[in-house]
């Protein structure tokens, strides 16, 4: 099936203190990464939101909100919107170890999700869900839409409404080949990217 990968890239990065997206973790900047990785698992790359001047030099195509400022659930919809495919998969900017073999272990598992009628693949790492590395039917817009014109702007409240499979990010993570904590890992805070940093420069099998 083919799919698309929409990077959310619109926060301030207010906790960071600096663009987070542009952080570099082992060697690349990590939004550069994943439009990397992301391409040779996906029909297209869409960034949504962010400031386009700062993300024109990858190869990946700039989507505007239609609801600035509405958070994460306003880049989904932008992602969605925009995307030519009935899934997509939704990865947040500041996830560097959210890599390819994760998003085409989501890919693989919208296959089944769409035989069973289900509307989102939203893994359960550790015992939380991800709704912000996950993917979504392009069904699930209208709803969305609503929800976002409503002002309800809490990603959990709105994915709690929809059909969706909640899978063992284990096997994300197996797939993958490192730990599942640090698949869905993001940077919010400088204490997060010292740790991102750590992880990169370890094997997978070492804990730091």
């Amino acid at each position: 099936m083919a799919i698309t990968a929409v990077i959310l890239a619109g926060g301030r990065s207010s906790r960071m203190g600096r663009n987070k997206a542009l952080l570099p973790v082992g060697g690349i900047p990590v939004i550069e990464k994943l439009v990397k990785e992301l391409s040779q698992v996906t029909e297209t790359v869409l960034i949504a939101g962010g400031p386009k001047e700062t993300y024109s030099y990858l190869e990946a195509e700039m989507i505007s909100d239609t609801f600035p400022g509405a958070g994460p659930l306003a880049g989904l919809h932008a992602g969605l919107k925009a995307a030519a495919t009935t899934w997509s998969v939704v990865v947040a900017c500041d996830m560097p170890f959210a890599g390819r073999e994760a998003v085409r272990w989501l890919a693989e598992r919208t296959l089944q999700a769409e035989k069973e009628g289900k509307e989102a693949v939203i893994p359960v790492v550790e015992g939380r869900e991800q709704p912000l590395l996950a993917a979504y039917r392009r069904s699930v817009l209208p709803g969305l839409e609503r929800t976002l014109k409503e002002g309800q702007l809490k990603l959990t409240r709105w994915t709690e409404g929809l059909k969706a499979d909640y899978p063992d990010g284990a096997a994300m993570a197996r797939a993958a080949g490192i730990p599942a904590e640090r698949i869905p890992f993001n940077m919010n805070r400088p204490e997060d990217y010292r740790q991102a940093l750590a992880w990169a420069e370890s094997p997978p099998g070492e804990e730091v």
